[in-house]
C-alpha cells in the first residue's frame, strides 16, 4: 500500500490529500474544522479595514452547532472547489499522455471524436450550401412531379379551360412539326388567390391591373386570379364577383387579367391546379398549403414551372423586378429584404389573423 503511494504522481498525490481532507470533514465528530482551528483558512475581507474594538475580559466561548456547521460547509466548498480544479487538470493531463503515447482506449476515443466533430462539420456545410428548406422541398418535388402548369385545366366563365389556352400561349416546334412543352410567347405568369372583401383586396387588385398594363401589352406576361369560398367569407358567386370587380377597377379591360371561377385551394376537394402549385412551390418554412389571401406565385412562362411565392403582404410593385428578370430570360434576382421577414409574420398570422384559411371556416377539410 506504502509502495503504491509512492508510486503515483505528484498530481495524484495532490487529490488524495484532498479526497481525505473531504472525508473527514464530513465526518461529525471531527473538531478539525471547527472555527478556532479554520479561523487562518477563512481570511475576512474587513480584516484590514476593522476598527479595533476595547478589549473585554476574555471569555472561554463555547461553539454553537450551527457556527461549526456554517464553518465546515464553508471549508467543504473551498476544498471540493479545488478538488474539481485538481480533478481535471488530471484528466486534461492523463488525455495528453495517452494521446500521445500512441495507442491504447484512449487514442481510439479522441479519434472517434475527432471524426465525428468532422462529419458534423461537414454536415454544417452542406447545410449551408442547400439554402431554405423550401429550395430543398421544391427541388425534391421538380425531381418527383414533372407537370407544369400547362398540364392543367381551370373553370373560366362557365367552362374548363386549358391553361394553355388561357394564358394564349404558344410552343416551339420540333423537327416533326409538333409541339414541344418549351413556351414562346408567354414568358411570366403571376398566380394569385384573391378575396375581394380582405381589406387588403384595395391595394392589391390596383397593383395588378398596374403591372398587367405594363408587361401584359405584348402578351407576354398574364395575371391569374382565383377567388375562393374557403377562408374569410366571401358571400358573392364567381358571376357577381366578376360584376363588381368590373364596376369598380375594370378588371375586364385588361386582356392579361384572367378571373377563374371560384375554386377551392384546401382539403381533400382542392383544384388540382392548387394543389399541384402549393406542393412544388412552398414557403421558406416549408409549407405547401394557402396561408392566407393574396398569396402570389410567380411561374416560368417557358416551362410552366413556379420560381418563386410570395406573402399576403407583399406587394405587388415589389415582384416588378423578379417579373421583368423572367420576362428577359435572366436568372430570378435574390429575394428583396424584407421577403422572409414578411413570410415570417404569415406564419404568426396564419395562426390568428381574422382572414386567415382555417379548419370550420368555410370548411375546406370535407
Amino acid at each position: 500500500m506504502v509502495l503504491g503511494f509512492f508510486s503515483m504522481t505528484p498530481s495524484r498525490i495532490l487529490l488524495h490529500s484532498y479526497l481525505s481532507l473531504l472525508l473527514l470533514s464530513l465526518s461529525p465528530e471531527t473538531t478539525a474544522f471547527s472555527p478556532s482551528n479554520t479561523a487562518h483558512l477563512i481570511p475576512s475581507r474587513l480584516d484590514a479595514t476593522r476598527t479595533p474594538i476595547p478589549s473585554s475580559p476574555p471569555t472561554t466561548p463555547t461553539p454553537t452547532t450551527s457556527s461549526i456547521s456554517h464553518t465546515r460547509r464553508a471549508v467543504l466548498s473551498s476544498l471540493i472547489s479545488t478538488a474539481a480544479t485538481t480533478v481535471l487538470t488530471i484528466n486534461n493531463a492523463a488525455s495528453a499522455e495517452e494521446g500521445g503515447g500512441g495507442g491504447g482506449s484512449g487514442e481510439e476515443s479522441f479519434a472517434a471524436i475527432a471524426e465525428r466533430a468532422a462529419q458534423l462539420a461537414n454536415q454544417a456545410k452542406s447545410i449551408d450550401n442547400r439554402g431554405d428548406l423550401a429550395a430543398d422541398l421544391q427541388r425534391m418535388a421538380n425531381q418527383t412531379d414533372q407537370r407544369s402548369a400547362y398540364d392543367f385545366e381551370l373553370p373560366v366563365q362557365g367552362a374548363v379551360v386549358p391553361f394553355r389556352e388561357m394564358v394564349k400561349q404558344e410552343f416551339s416546334k420540333d423537327e416533326e412539326g409538333k409541339d414541344t412543352k418549351i413556351g414562346e410567347k408567354v414568358k411570366a405568369i403571376l398566380v394569385v388567390n384573391i378575396k375581394q372583401d380582405d381589406p387588403l383586396a384595395r391595394k392589391n387588385i390596383p397593383e395588378l391591373i398596374s403591372m398587367a398594363a405594363k408587361f401584359g401589352r405584348d402578351g407576354e406576361f398574364y395575371i391569374v386570379c382565383s377567388p375562393t369560398d374557403q377562408g374569410y367569407f366571401e358571400p358573392d358567386t364567381s358571376e357577381l364577383m366578376r360584376l363588381k370587380l368590373n364596376a369598380e377597377y375594370n378588371f375586364s379591360l385588361n386582356p392579361a387579367m384572367i378571373l377563374t371561377e371560384k375554386v377551392n385551394l384546401l382539403g381533400t376537394g382542392a383544384h388540382p391546379f392548387w394543389r399541384w402549385i402549393e406542393g412544388t412551390c412552398r414557403t421558406p418554412s416549408g409549407i405547401g398549403r394557402i396561408q392566407g389571401n393574396f398569396e402570389k406565385f410567380l411561374v416560368d412562362g417557358r416551362t410552366g414551372r413556379p420560381l418563386r411565392r410570395y406573402p399576403r403582404q407583399y406587394q405587388p410593385f415589389d415582384i416588378v423586378d423578379d417579373i421583368d428578370a423572367v420576362i428577359k430570360g435572366k436568372a430570378l434576382p435574390p429575394a428583396g429584404a424584407n421577403w422572409k421577414e414578411m413570410w415570417r409574420d404569415a406564419d404568426k398570422e396564419a395562426v390568428s389573423d381574422q382572414f386567415r384559411f382555417q379548419k370550420g371556416l368555410n370548411v375546406f377539410d370535407e
